[in-house]
């Protein structure tokens, strides 16, 4: 049976963490270890409700990518 991360857990592993709160499509590849485009076609596909899109470039919550990572 596989148990989903609380809050809790997901804050100690991210506490001291170099990764910034909002990160950019690179970032938050590089975090997850996916490749970018797999991370677009994430994102096309709706799995990622954190991602914002403000003009051209993508930006990521990073708690919120990571719970819905997990999820």
């Amino acid at each position: 049976m596989i148990r989903k991360l609380g809050s809790k857990e997901i804050a100690v592993a991210l506490d001291g963490s170099d990764w910034p709160p909002i990160l950019t499509i690179e970032e938050a590849s590089d975090l997850l270890r996916l490749k970018r485009s797999t991370l677009y076609r994430h994102i096309s596909e709706g799995r990622y409700a954190s991602a914002v899109k403000r003009g051209k470039p993508v930006r990521f919550w990073r708690d919120r990518l990571i719970q819905e990572f997990m999820r």
